[in-house]
């Protein structure tokens, strides 16, 4: 196997892991290894799969908040291609609450929530 394979199936997996944690905690996602800008950079997936970590710990402690329902791999796909580049400053709050209002248009709260933590 050649190591470009192996880097975007390592980065693949990490991905999923730090996505299964999420799934758990009811914020659920998945990615794929190409989906994400810089996503062969493993120190820069690290620290978005840490970022999440965080996140999901402060969804958890928030009673009032409303899951989002990623429930489709296109969905899950779609958030973390919103989020990942919104944690990375590609994006703005605003383009990052206001795209998740496109696909979800009842879940104002929970975009605002989550886009405070990812920056936090």
């Amino acid at each position: 196997m050649n190591k470009v394979i192996s880097k975007a199936n390592w980065v693949g997996i990490t991905l999923v892991i730090a996505v299964l944690f999420i799934a758990l905690s009811g914020c659920a996602t998945t990615q794929t290894d190409s989906s994400l800008a810089d996503a062969n950079d493993p120190e820069k997936v690290k620290a978005f799969e840490a970022k999440l970590k965080e996140v999901v710990k402060e969804v958890d402690k928030n009673p009032n908040y409303k899951r989002i329902p990623l429930d489709t791999k296109e969905d899950q796909e779609w958030f973390l291609n919103q989020a990942f580049p919104y944690w990375d400053n590609q994006i703005s709050k605003e383009e990052f609450i206001n795209e998740g209002l496109k696909r979800f248009p009842e879940y104002r709260d929970s975009f605002e929530f989550l886009a405070e933590k990812f920056k936090n």
